[in-house]
């Protein structure tokens, strides 16, 4: 499409999930989007919170799909316009859907960006 006589794109607004200000994505300037929350992924556990240690191979094709909240949208948007806030806050342990997540990288570090409706609990520790 041609608009200003420049060639853009048109995509929905619910396709955009982030944005940041500035020439680079940082951890900083990261913003999720509506209802998106920025997860950061931890490292694999290899040990099950019963003390059996598992081989890597066997964990290599599982996707993380837990972790501690780094930042979180504006809220999901209601029918009458008005937000419906986050199930969990920054610095909560929260387990989501298998899957769910969409995997950034900012700065060298793994997050997941995943739907609030995706979270299934937050993990007390």
């Amino acid at each position: 499409m041609v608009y200003n006589d420049e060639q853009v794109n048109m995509i929905r607004d619910d396709d955009i999930m982030i944005y940041y200000t500035g020439v680079q994505m940082t951890k900083e300037n990261v913003t999720p989007c509506r209802d998106y929350v920025l997860v950061k992924i931890e490292g694999e556990k290899l040990e099950t919170s019963s003390g059996i240690v598992l081989a890597q191979s066997v964990t290599k094709d599982q996707v993380p799909c837990e972790g501690v909240v780094f930042k979180v949208g504006e809220g999901r948007m209601g029918s009458k316009g008005e937000f419906t806030p986050s199930p969990c806050k920054v610095g909560d342990r929260v387990k989501f859907k298998d899957y769910a997540g969409n995997e950034v990288i900012i700065q060298g570090e793994v997050f997941s960006l995943t739907k609030m409706v995706d979270i299934l609990c937050v993990i007390d520790e």
